[in-house]
C-alpha cells in the first residue's frame, strides 16, 4: 500500500511540474464602444516578439491606426466601414496605442478584437489553459490509480477467500 501511495505522489508531482512548464499559446480579447465625432484610444503593454493579430468591425466609417511605444505608426488601416484585419510582431517592449477616429456626428459602433501569442501581461481572464490541462491530467491519473488500487485489493481479497475455501474443503475430506 505504501508503494502505491509513493507512486501516486510521484506521478502527481511530475504532472504538476510538466503542467507548470507548458505555457498557454495565445490569448484573445474583444472590446466594443461607440464613437460620435470623437477619437478613442486603446492601449496594450506588449512585450517584444509578441505576435498581435487584430480585427476591427464598424457600423460606419472610422479611421484606424496603431502606434508603437516610440510613437512611430506601425499600422494604418485608413478609413474602414465594415470589417478589417491586421497583424504585426512587436519589435520592442512597451505601450502600443490603437486609435479609432470618427469625424462625423453620427454614432458608430466599433468592435476591436485581438489574438496575441503569447498572452499579454495582465489581460488574462479566467483560469489559464495550462491549469485546466494539469487538473484534467491529475484527475485522469488519480482515477486510474484509484481504479487499479481497488482492483488489486479486490483480487487479493478474492484470492484469500478462495484459499480459505480450498483449505476448508480439504480439512473436511
Amino acid at each position: 500500500m505504501l508503494k502505491i501511495k509513493l507512486i501516486t505522489f510521484a506521478a502527481l508531482a511530475v504532472l504538476m511540474l510538466v503542467a507548470s512548464c507548458v505555457s498557454s499559446a495565445s490569448a484573445a480579447d474583444s472590446t466594443t464602444f461607440n464613437l460620435a465625432l470623437s477619437t478613442q484610444q486603446i492601449q496594450y503593454n506588449i512585450p517584444a516578439g509578441t505576435t498581435f493579430n487584430g480585427t476591427v468591425s464598424t457600423s460606419g466609417m472610422v479611421r484606424v491606426w496603431a502606434t508603437a511605444p516610440n510613437a512611430g505608426e506601425i499600422v494604418n488601416l485608413g478609413i474602414i466601414d465594415k470589417t478589417t484585419s491586421f497583424g504585426f510582431t512587436a519589435e520592442q517592449n512597451g505601450t502600443y496605442t490603437f486609435n479609432f477616429e470618427n469625424d462625423l456626428p453620427n454614432t458608430i459602433t466599433v468592435t476591436f478584437s485581438y489574438m496575441s501569442n503569447p498572452q499579454l501581461p495582465n489581460t488574462g481572464s479566467g483560469i489559464p489553459l495550462t491549469y485546466i490541462a494539469a487538473l484534467g491530467a491529475v484527475a485522469v491519473v488519480g482515477s486510474l490509480l484509484i481504479f487499479f488500487g481497488i482492483r488489486r485489493k479486490t483480487k487479493k481479497a478474492t484470492a484469500a477467500y478462495n484459499k480459505r475455501m480450498t483449505s476448508g474443503n480439504q480439512a473436511v475430506s
